[in-house]
């Protein structure tokens, strides 16, 4: 049996060297302010030759850095004047959204001579944002078993197992002897991966049964089964299991690498510990840039495309603002009459939409690193109602203190908004872990929903309790 070639991963092994290798360059050459602006104003001269000089000394992972350091149209000019002598190294080490600017200022004939130079998960990073048809014409153009591989790869779920997967392995049936593994890794004939530690074991189906590791395998007796020292214990993956799945299961078992299977069981690619770190900081990123509406790259998106994808949350969020003033407009003949209960409303709402963002945090990652349960989840929902009961609790003996003293005429109104800050604060924390919950048990992503919900209770609600109590004390 042949070792079976199949995608790269996006930081697959080989990446992973390269990476390092580049990182150790960086080290070496680097780029600071002094060249970069050595490079903006070369370019804002028309400098073509000093810009040429400059970046021909630079590594493909400071050439990326620098593209990502200067503005879109100084970017786009140094593109411009670099042409093809731009390494197709540069692209994988790109941000996504400078990556695709760049990549849209190209034609469809240069997009495919930098993509038959690249693994072909790094082609699926360039591919996937583009139209049907676009990507179509260039797959159609790359090398046969490039486009075989990005087909494949493409036919996965984005954010799968399948998408992220190693497609370069090494595999051998488990009933070959030692001898017979090491003469098949030393054949010139058979094409490997530049960089692998495990050899991943199969029956005649192609069905994983264990894996070794090279230097088990090096210690082993010629005459010895693969099978009886391979390591059976192995936990495959399915082709279309999420992402974040995949790397809350390393971080369960410890794991560095991990088969993934077809439908039929048998194996189609590897994921290793470097893709996983990979996801976990996309993951990380993406839920923290949700939580307030934001995205990631959008230090490199121009102002018109911040604005459109930020002006949506904000118009649901005003939205959340609008319900809150409405509650209040319920109540405006005892604002009218009592100004003090204008002075203090905000104070309550304020207090109750921190709170709810403490929870809404903790419960978020929890949900996302697999941490909250169904085993825990009551447990988990009492303690953080009782976190906003002591919260409550504290902040409404301050405040009535507070109150008392500031406003001597009005004691009955520290009484008020002590029982307005315990009541909103208690609601408060219990909407911060129900709002993700409900909203993760129906397959909506809390990380960009939550917020919004959550602003309309504690404003709402927030001036609402207070509003109401000081109607009933007070009038």
């Amino acid at each position: 049996m042949t070792k079976k070639k199949i995608k790269h991963s996006p930081k697959s092994k080989k990446n992973f060297k390269l990476k390092k290798n580049k990182a150790e360059k960086k080290d070496l050459l680097g780029i600071g302010p002094k060249i970069i602006n050595s490079v903006v104003e070369a370019l804002e001269e028309d400098d073509k030759i000093h810009v040429r000089k400059v970046v021909e000394g630079l590594s493909e992972y400071d050439l990326a850095r620098l593209l990502e350091n200067i503005d879109f149209n100084s970017r786009m000019k140094l593109v411009e004047i670099l042409g093809d002598k731009i390494s197709p190294e540069v692209f994988p080490e790109l941000n996504e959204v400078v990556q695709e600017q760049i990549i849209e200022s190209l034609n469809e004939t240069q997009i495919v001579n930098i993509a038959n130079e690249l693994d072909s998960d790094e082609v699926v990073e360039l591919l996937e944002h583009m139209d049907d048809d676009e990507q179509a014409n260039i797959i159609k153009r790359l090398d046969p078993e490039l486009k075989y591989q990005v087909k494949s790869s493409l036919a996965y779920p984005e954010d799968s197992a399948g998408r992220i997967m190693v497609r370069d392995f090494v595999a051998m049936p488990d009933d070959w002897t030692v001898s017979d593994a090491k003469k098949f890794l030393l054949d010139d004939k058979n094409e490997m991966p530049e960089e692998f530690y495990t050899v991943f074991l199969t029956d005649e189906k192609y069905r994983p049964t264990g894996e070794l590791t090279l230097d088990k395998l090096l210690r082993a007796k010629a005459t010895q089964k693969l099978s009886d020292i391979m390591d059976g214990e192995i936990v495959p993956i399915a082709v279309d299991t999420d992402q974040e799945e995949v790397a809350h299961m390393f971080r369960e078992y410890g794991w560095m690498s991990a088969i993934v299977v077809d439908a039929k069981g048998r194996l189609v690619g590897v994921i290793n510990i470097d893709d996983i770190v990979h996801i976990i900081h996309e993951e990380i990123t993406e839920d923290a840039l949700h939580l307030s509406g934001a995205e990631e790259g959008d230090v490199y998106r121009s102002v018109f495309d911040i604005f459109k994808s930020r002006s949506m949350w904000l118009l649901t969020n005003l939205f959340a603002t609008v319900v809150a003033s409405s509650v209040v407009a319920g109540f405006q003949d005892i604002i009218s009459e009592l100004a003090v209960i204008a002075v203090l409303m905000p104070i309550v709402a304020s207090m109750g939409g921190t709170t709810g963002n403490q929870t809404l945090a903790v419960v978020v990652r929890a949900i996302a690193t697999k941490e909250l349960t169904s085993r825990n989840t009551w447990r988990m929902i009492v303690k953080e109602f009782l976190v906003g009961i002591c919260n409550g609790l504290l902040f409404a003996v301050l405040m009535g203190i507070i109150t008392y003293f500031r406003f001597p005429e009005y004691h009955i109104m520290a009484i008020v908004i002590g029982i307005a800050m315990l009541l909103n604060l208690a609601i408060a924390s219990l909407a911060g872990i129900l709002i993700p919950i409900v909203l993760n048990k129906f397959k909506a992503d809390p990380a960009i929903s939550s917020g919004v919900f959550l602003i309309a209770i504690t404003d709402s609600g927030g001036f609402f309790i207070f509003l109401m109590l000081a109607k009933l004390f007070l009038f």
